[in-house]
């Protein structure tokens, strides 16, 4: 009896401690360490102008908790995001206070910066996700926000080789917390701030592609009733017309979004189009605004042994500065895709701020009103070292009438070395050729010259 009784309790010991072995929670880290060094010769492209150098960094990372099947919490945070030598952390402001700029508006530099929280699980034969989580993101990624995170309710359908998908994801507002306390220092009051936007989308893939289709309704609201103490606070509506300060708007814009992706034997296709329509809807007497515009990515590139070669071509529609109540802005270029080294680069924007003299003539990291063509060779020397030599050519798809639409001319050359799997180094040059767009109008007539840049960057991704 007594052999017995020991025989249970070791059992009853073994189920237990495998039970709780079992009930552990399975968690998975990644992230990514950049340190990106730049020296600019011509920061605003003025004749004798400016240089700078700086070594900026950023730790980025990302925590997946397997609690049990069908159900995980995924967070992510960013920190120490700035440049070498600047202060380790910027004061938030405080709600309703008037301190919304210069230091105490880098948010992005403080020590910690947590930006994604959200729970995965399965339910109603599909998989939901509800939290703060990327938003921005769709197709190639031409136009996806790497660094966006929005709360949101998504919820994916698998069929087979089908996803079908409904999303639905609140923006960022000019709120704290409820209605009442603008970032932009003022206490607005009134209701209705809400950026809404709801997403239904069906993603098909093969073996050797995919290709997908999306329908985006955007409703923002943030410049709705001001209500008390809300007079003179100036509300620019998005692509809108610049200048109203006191005139309450809502904006609602459609989207269609199809793209593919597919290899076929040496080429890799690529392509994603954005067709935007819709109003910006002004209070009283102020002329509505219409907004229909175009966003083109494609991308083909042929393969042969350790070589490759290919082709980018990228269209968004400008706004026509003639037709005041018309925008025909097509959707930003995104963060993600950094198509030179010095244009549209992610970490050079940040950190070496707008290309530019300024007042109306500078482009940011994010590209707007362009048509860009842009050959690329690359030559993946071995396992560990690749080449890549690009050049591109940049012009504005609208101007002003009789200002020029060449943005400039851009070479790039970079290698990127793989020191270990997770862990490599890239040293790159670009020279700029300024474009006269950038002399701005006939009276500003700015005095431009080309740009130069060195960089270098070091990569830690797990």
């Amino acid at each position: 009896m007594k052999n017995l009784l020991i025989g249970f309790l070791a059992v009853g010991l073994i189920m237990g401690f495998a039970m709780t072995a079992f009930a552990q929670p399975n968690i998975k880290a990644s992230g990514q360490l950049y340190a990106y060094g730049s020296y600019v010769d011509n920061m605003r492209l003025l004749k004798d102008g400016d240089s700078r150098a700086n070594i900026a960094n950023r730790l980025r990372m990302q925590f997946q908790i397997q609690v049990q099947e069908g159900l995980r919490l995924t967070t992510r945070f960013d920190a120490l995001e700035r440049v070498w030598g600047e202060q380790n952390a910027a004061a938030a402001p405080s709600p309703g206070s008037s301190g919304w700029t210069g230091g105490s508006a880098a948010t992005t530099e403080r020590n910690i910066s947590w930006e994604r929280a959200y729970v995965t699980f399965n339910a109603l034969y599909g998989v939901f996700d509800v939290g703060f989580q990327q938003s921005r993101a769709w197709g190639t990624c031409a136009f996806c926000d790497d660094s966006d995170s929005d709360a949101g309710i998504h919820y994916r359908y698998m069929m087979g080789p089908w996803t079908f998908g409904l999303e639905y994801q609140k923006r960022a507002d000019t709120n704290f917390s409820g209605e009442g306390s603008g970032q932009g220092g003022a206490q607005l009051g009134g209701t209705d701030k809400d950026h809404d936007v709801y997403h239904i989308f069906g993603i098909y893939r093969w073996a050797l592609g995919q290709a997908g289709l999306r329908y985006e309704l955007d409703r923002d609201a943030t410049g709705g009733k001001f209500g008390a103490g809300g007079a003179g606070v100036t509300r620019v509506a998005p692509y809108g017309t610049a200048g109203l300060n006191t005139v309450e708007w809502v904006s609602t814009f459609h989207e269609i979004a199809p793209y593919v992706q597919w290899k076929i034997g040496a080429f890799d296709l690529e392509g994603e189009i954005h067709y935007i329509w819709g109003k910006t809807d002004y209070n009283g007497a102020t002329t509505d605004v219409d907004r229909k515009g175009y966003s083109l990515y494609l991308m083909g590139k042929y393969t042969m042994a350790a070589f490759y070669g290919g082709l980018e071509f990228a269209w968004i529609t400008g706004d026509d500065p003639s037709t005041t109540d018309k925008n025909e802005a097509g959707l930003l270029g995104g963060t993600t895709w950094d198509p030179m080294l010095i244009y549209g680069n992610y970490w050079y924007g940040k950190h070496e701020g707008a290309m530019g003299p300024g007042a109306g003539a500078t482009v940011t990291n994010q590209e707007s009103n362009v048509i860009m063509v842009k050959p690329i060779i690359g030559w993946k020397v071995n396992p560990q070292l690749e080449i890549v030599v690009q050049y591109a050519w940049l012009k504005a798809d609208e101007v002003a009438a009789g200002r020029d639409d060449e943005y400039g001319k851009e070479f790039d050359i970079y290698a990127t070395y793989k020191l270990y799997n997770n862990l490599s180094y890239t040293v790159g040059f670009a020279y700029f050729w300024t474009g006269d767009w950038f002399k701005g109008t006939a009276a500003q007539n700015f005095n431009i010259d080309d740009n130069y840049l060195v960089m270098n960057a070091v990569n830690f991704a797990f």
